[in-house]
C-alpha cells in the first residue's frame, strides 16, 4: 500500500497519485488501483471527463489503472480481495481527512510546494511529525525554484526530492519513469 498526502490543498497530490498509478500500470505492467480518501470529489470529475459517465460502480478504469472514488478505510478489505499488486491511496491534504490509514501504509509520500505561500505548511508537517516519530515518509516537492529547494533543505534539514514536471498525469515520460524508479 502506498499513501500519498499533500502538505496543503492544491500542491499536486492527486496529479502525482495519477502519475504514479500510470507508471505502475503502464510502465511496469502491474495491477494497481488508486483510492480517493478525501472529500475533493476529483475522482468523480475525472470519471466524467475521461469516461463520459458518472455514478458508475466503483472501481472504474482509465487506461490500465483502476480508480475508486469516495473510498475510506472500510473499502480496504474489498480492494485487498481483488488481487492488486499495488494499492495507492490519495489522502488529499494532511490538514483534513483520514490520517491513521496514512501511517499504516507500507510506503508514504508527502507532496509539498516550495512556493512562498505554501512552504510553511510543508515545513510545519515535517517538523511536527519528525519530533513525534521517526521519519517514515519521503518528501517530494513541486513548484518553486531549485535554489528555493536547496535553501529549504539547508535551513530546515528537509530533503525534498523534486517531482519532474508533467503536463499530463496519464503520460509517463522517460524522466518521470526514471524518477519513479529511483523513489520506489
Amino acid at each position: 500500500m502506498i499513501g500519498i498526502a499533500g502538505s496543503n490543498v492544491g500542491v499536486g497530490c492527486t496529479h502525482f497519485s495519477i502519475m504514479l498509478a500510470n507508471y505502475l500500470t503502464g510502465y511496469l505492467r502491474r495491477k494497481a488501483i488508486l483510492l480517493e480518501f478525501n472529500e475533493s470529489g476529483d475522482f468523480e470529475r475525472l470519471e466524467q471527463v475521461c469516461t463520459g459517465q458518472t455514478g458508475r460502480k466503483n472501481p472504474y478504469r482509465i487506461l490500465d489503472a483502476d480508480y475508486y472514488k469516495h473510498a475510506g478505510p472500510e473499502n480496504i478489505k474489498e480492494v485487498l480481495l481483488e488481487g492488486y499488486d499495488d494499492i495507492l491511496i490519495d489522502f488529499g491534504s494532511v490538514k483534513d481527512g483520514e490520517h491513521e490509514s496514512y501511517w499504516r501504509c507500507d510506503k508514504k509520500f508527502l507532496v509539498g510546494s516550495l512556493t512562498e505561500w505554501q512552504q510553511e505548511s510543508f515545513r510545519e508537517f515535517e517538523m511536527e511529525k519528525r519530533a513525534k516519530q521517526k521519519k517514515s515518509w519521503q518528501s517530494l516537492a513541486v513548484f518553486g525554484s531549485e535554489e528555493t529547494r536547496r535553501e529549504f533543505s539547508r535551513r530546515y534539514r528537509i530533503n525534498a526530492e523534486r517531482i519532474p514536471f508533467s503536463a499530463d498525469a496519464f503520460s509517463v515520460t522517460e524522466e518521470c519513469g526514471e524518477f519513479f524508479k529511483r523513489i520506489l
